[in-house]
């Protein structure tokens, strides 16, 4: 059950950096209109509030794991968060997945089960 939870932290972890991505991405930062009109978009802007929110909530799980499980064990994980954003980028943001990137997940993955088995 903790992997679950540690599972469920580290993908919100990830869709908060999806939703940052296309909060920021909606937010013109090459205005010229300044500082406080950045800020108004951004507290305004749902995307953005919403991977907050993800982030948050992550960190409630995160801090529930850490109290369950050793920390050689549970850090390890938060690498799948690199695999997660990387297929959300992927799937929803039309990024590339290449050979390398695909090889990089294989080894990522690989290692988070040869750490948390051992």
């Amino acid at each position: 059950m903790i992997y679950v939870l540690a599972l469920i932290s580290i993908i919100l972890g990830a869709i908060a950096q999806y939703l940052l991505k296309v909060g920021m991405n909606a937010i013109p930062l090459d205005s010229g209109k300044g500082i406080a009109f950045i800020l108004k978009e951004a507290v305004t802007n749902i995307p953005l509030l919403g991977g907050l929110t993800c982030y948050g909530l992550s960190m409630i799980f995160w801090l529930y794991v850490l109290s369950q499980m050793e920390l050689s064990k549970a850090y390890p994980m938060v690498s799948l968060g690199y695999v997660f954003a990387m297929l959300l980028g992927y799937f929803l943001l039309d990024e590339s997945l290449n050979v390398y990137k695909i090889a990089g997940i294989i080894l990522i993955i690989s290692g988070v089960v040869f750490i948390t088995k051992g």
